[in-house]
């Protein structure tokens, strides 16, 4: 009898799988990024194979996503979001929201 599935596993398999169809990955693709058999994917994806931290690290730099998304999910209302945010603004136009985004929340506080 087959060991059951741990939930965390599941997710996070799912989570992978996720990623790598919206970024247009077969597992043979994902696999050549990670380094990281095709096979081995499809258990992960298939919450049959849980993460190391160093296979986590592969796939997140192979996907380009934080470790905590793939753990986590997205959660628009989590500081990744604002950082990926800004990541995608020119330097001069980054430090001008940066300062914006001081100014609210000093606002904020008061």
């Amino acid at each position: 009898m087959p060991r059951p599935l741990k939930d965390i596993n599941v997710e996070v398999g799912a989570r992978i799988s996720q990623k790598r169809k919206a970024q247009n990955l077969t597992r043979e693709g994902l696999a050549e990024l990670s380094g990281y058999s095709a096979n081995f994917i499809q258990e992960v994806e298939r919450g049959r194979s849980g993460l190391s931290s160093e296979s986590m690290r592969a796939f997140s730099v192979a996907l380009k996503t934080s470790s905590d998304s793939l753990l986590f999910g997205d959660r628009p209302d989590d500081y990744s979001h604002i950082v990926r945010l800004l990541a995608s603004v020119p330097p001069e136009k980054r430090r001008r929201i940066i300062r914006i985004i001081e100014e609210a929340v000093e606002c904020a506080k008061q």
